[in-house]
């Protein structure tokens, strides 16, 4: 006669699996992690490169964060009333020629363009413009301290004191913790160049009569990212936690590795450069 299980055997299979599965699960969302990261870094060298490239074809001069054009100043029949913009995820495709490595795998909000293209991405580069001229999606914030706002001068690459320390590129962050919405195409300097504040821990410059700049500890960005309703302290719009409590930089000299946010946020190697621009701009004056 055949033996069945009992109901306390049955019991016992049953939780050993459930231990098991809980004692899985973890480790196979990590090993998943851990391949999206890799990936990720991937990505950067990818665009560490392609920056690196687009400087030597550009006699050492850097693109801007985004190029858009101010009509009360200039008139570009190809970007009717300046509507659109030009991006640096758009000037880097020549180099990488691939849209997919501008998206971290582990990137569920990337940024999509404000003006759409009509026929996707046939319609980028063609003239007059139709559409924001940038990658259909794209998860990192470029440093204004190497790549600035189309408001600014392009920057040489000679200005660098150590371009293997120099940050270009990193992984943006979507939202703040409470909800709010990081500005989409803006790009991160890690300290507000107009100041400092009374709070602020100042940093001496290499760069020949610049004097000291702001600086912004690990402590102080923490602080920002729990508290602040808004994305005017930049360093926030950095994604520094996005994987296992670090994040993948792309470097001025062409090469990509992973940080932990103290690590570039160091006064003595202070990886988000040196303040390139002038030091007056409204929008960031005063101490918050």
């Amino acid at each position: 006669m055949r033996r069945a299980f009992t109901l306390i055997e049955l019991l016992v299979v049953i939780a050993i699996i459930a231990i098991l599965a809980a004692i899985l699960f973890p480790v196979f969302a990590q090993a998943k992690e851990a391949a999206k990261k890799t990936s990720c870094l991937s990505n950067d060298k990818q665009i560490a490169t392609a920056l690196y490239m687009y400087a030597s074809d550009y006699d050492d001069m850097l693109c801007q964060t985004s190029w858009e054009q101010d009509p009360a100043f200039s008139y570009n029949p190809n970007n009717p009333a300046g509507t659109y913009q030009v991006h640096w995820t758009f000037l880097m495709q020549p180099y990488i020629k691939n849209w997919d490595m501008f998206k971290c795998p582990s990137d569920s909000e990337p940024v999509k363009p404000k003006k759409a293209c009509p026929n996707g991405i046939a319609d980028l580069g063609k003239v007059p413009m139709v559409c924001d001229w940038q990658a259909p999606a794209y998860s990192y914030v470029a440093s204004y301290n190497a790549m600035p706002a189309h408001d600014w001068a392009p920057v040489s690459m000679t200005s660098f004191g150590s371009p293997a320390d120099t940050i270009m590129v990193t992984e943006r962050r979507a939202k703040l913790p409470n909800g709010t919405v990081i500005g989409q195409h803006k790009g991160v300097s890690g300290f507000n160049p107009t100041q400092p504040c009374p709070s602020w821990t100042l940093v001496n410059s290499t760069s020949p009569g610049a004097g000291q700049y702001a600086f912004i500890t690990p402590d102080q960005a923490k602080t920002h990212l729990a508290n602040d309703t808004n994305d005017k302290f930049d360093i926030v719009r950095v994604n520094w936690d996005r994987h296992t409590g670090g994040a993948n930089y792309s470097y001025a000299d062409g090469h990509a590795k992973y940080r932990k946010l103290d690590q570039t946020l160091n006064p003595n190697k202070y990886e988000y450069g040196e303040k390139w621009y002038p030091g007056l701009m409204p929008w960031t004056a005063g101490c918050p």
